[in-house]
């Protein structure tokens, strides 16, 4: 049977990335005019079918960004879903911290995020509708061993959407955050794989991230293991939390 969802337009940014390129696949599938942004346009269009439409653009360019929504919106009609997925990994060694590596991963996750958001949220303030969903990770909720860059960068994503949550109450835009776990994708394939919690397949995470979007929830979250687990240590004293992570992590090694 084939999933029915709210929105006849949504705009992918890091549509070419594993996760993103499973969610314009699947969302086309069901009917969704997809508008795909990646900076090359050749790996938009290995994603094939007519509902997926290439828009080719750089999300660190903020003044580009916004004349691709200005495109997307002339050709296509009001986006009704923003899904701002472009990321990476750094890995973090801090014996030889990687500063190329630690700048890169803050402005293309935290950023690309933002230069999203200001290109498209516009639009969708004047209509008084609309979603916006940004990609996040578990792993912004509690600092992890060798994961410095990317969880300072996801860590500001998740204060960035509680904020926009609240300021965008009663306007007609809703915000949803993503926060999965380890996923199995050529995002994070230099993270040591016993230090992968419950990893999961690009194609079960975007089942479930499609699964609840529609809904329009604040925040989507999983796997439900570790999402308790890592909420429930960053709720704790320090003093608790901090062994608790070392354990963990020198258990799993």
């Amino acid at each position: 049977m084939v999933q029915k969802f709210p929105w006849k337009l949504a705009w992918i940014t890091g549509a070419s990335g594993a996760i993103c390129g499973e969610l314009a696949k699947r969302l086309a599938a069901a009917g969704v005019t997809v508008a795909a942004t990646a900076r090359h346009a050749d790996k938009l269009q290995a994603l094939g079918g007519d509902k997926i439409r290439a828009y080719p653009a750089d999300v660190l360019k903020a003044d580009e960004l916004k004349s691709c929504v200005t495109k997307i919106e002339k050709e296509n009609g009001p986006i009704d879903l923003a899904l701002l997925g472009a990321g990476m990994y750094a890995p973090f060694d801090i014996r030889n911290i990687d500063l190329d590596g630690f700048h890169k991963t803050m402005a293309l996750n935290v950023d690309g995020v933002i230069n999203g958001i200001a290109a498209v949220l516009p639009s969708m303030l004047e209509r008084k509708s609309g979603q916006i969903a940004i990609m996040g990770s578990l792993f912004g909720y509690a600092g992890w061993p060798e994961n410095g860059s990317y969880g300072a960068s996801k860590a500001a994503v998740i204060n960035l959407a509680e904020s926009l949550k609240l300021e965008l109450e009663g306007t007609g835009v809703a915000l949803t955050l993503i926060n999965p776990g380890f996923v199995d994708t050529p995002l994070n394939a230099s993270y040591d794989p016993k230090k992968k919690l419950y990893v999961m397949s690009k194609e079960r995470c975007a089942r479930k991230i499609l699964e609840k979007l529609g809904k329009k929830p604040y925040e989507i979250a999983f796997p439900p293991q570790v999402s308790i687990f890592l909420k429930t240590v960053r709720s704790l004293p320090r003093a608790i939390s901090f062994p608790l992570i070392r354990a963990f992590t020198r258990r799993i090694r």
